[in-house]
């Protein structure tokens, strides 16, 4: 496992923002996580799961206590013929070109998600009309407090839009079961890189930035619409902009830091409010010390 103290984490993140990690952990196995978990309870350190970097925004102003990063657990495995077993830190983009080479569909809509199947499986990510739910036989999650590993199958984990039942302050998703379909290999192929190249069309990525910044407030209404319809793709905090491309993006012009981005997405909430009279509630979760009021915009109404 790779230990290291007073780490810059913007490093980690794909805004490339973010103070240092009093100590920073990267575990390759689950035992090695388990064992790191064990430890800093008997010392009762405090700790914190950072996946892929993104989809996250780290606190300029660092984080006080063990940083765990997951994206050294990356073991696969094809036990069955439909079955891809994955580890919590294996990227999603890597593992829907992997299921394609495979001949197995189900996972094209992933290639597009910067983000590790621990969080997707959290958070239900997804796109392209499909999300983790449609995929996830079920995933071995690991509680915490009891120290008590358990397999949460599919109607365990509940999965609605952008979110599951697993808490994330005390449950930590050690692998996931994926069950996929067989297909044409060169069909699933073609779709999975169709997917890769809207987002490359549609999405910010010659910026720093952390993935889509709010849910959808319902299913007919697109928070990104609101938002350019609103006049937010004007909107600019320091070095924190709304992407001129999606503005439903907060890019990073250059040494932006947390609070600016904070203020950016109260500019972009209260227009939002305004003018349709909506509240949009961030994707994201936080990680680390902010000065910054981070109630009302992850909780409060405009």
């Amino acid at each position: 496992m790779e230990e290291s103290t007073d780490t810059p984490l913007w490093r980690f993140s794909t805004m490339k923002l973010g103070g240092e990690a009093r100590r920073l952990c990267q575990p390759q196995s689950a035992d090695e996580l388990i064992g790191l978990i064990e430890q800093l309870k008997r010392n009762s350190e405090p700790w914190f799961i950072l996946g892929g970097g993104s989809n996250t925004l780290v606190s300029s102003e660092g984080v006080n206590g063990t940083v765990i990063r997951m994206t050294q657990m990356t073991r696969l495995a094809t036990p069955e013929p439909e079955l891809l077993i994955a580890d919590a830190g294996a990227r999603l983009p890597h593992l829907a070109k992997y299921a394609a080479g495979l001949g197995l569909s189900g996972l094209e809509f992933a290639v597009g998600i910067p983000g590790t199947v621990g969080g997707a499986v959290v958070m239900n990510a997804g796109a392209h009309g499909s999300c983790m739910a449609n995929v996830v036989e079920s995933a071995t999650v690991l509680d915490c407090r009891s120290g008590k590993i358990t397999e949460m199958n599919n109607a365990d984990l509940q999965f609605v839009y952008r979110n599951s039942a697993i808490d994330p302050n005390t449950q930590v998703v050690l692998s996931a079961r994926l069950r996929l379909k067989p297909g044409p290999e060169e069909e699933i192929k073609k779709i999975t890189q169709h997917n890769e190249e809207y987002r490359w069309r549609t999405q910010p990525l010659g910026w720093p930035n952390l993935g889509s910044t709010f849910k959808n407030p319902s299913a007919d209404k697109s928070a990104g619409l609101l938002l350019d319809q609103s006049g937010a793709k004007q909107f600019k905090e320091g070095n924190a902009a709304v992407s001129a491309i999606h503005a439903n993006f907060v890019i990073n012009l250059g040494g932006a830091s947390s609070t600016e981005v904070l203020r950016l997405l109260r500019r972009m909430q209260e227009v939002v409010f305004e003018k349709h009279g909506l509240h949009l509630h961030p994707e994201w979760k936080t990680l680390g010390n902010f000065s910054e009021n981070l109630a009302d915009i992850w909780n409060g109404e405009s």
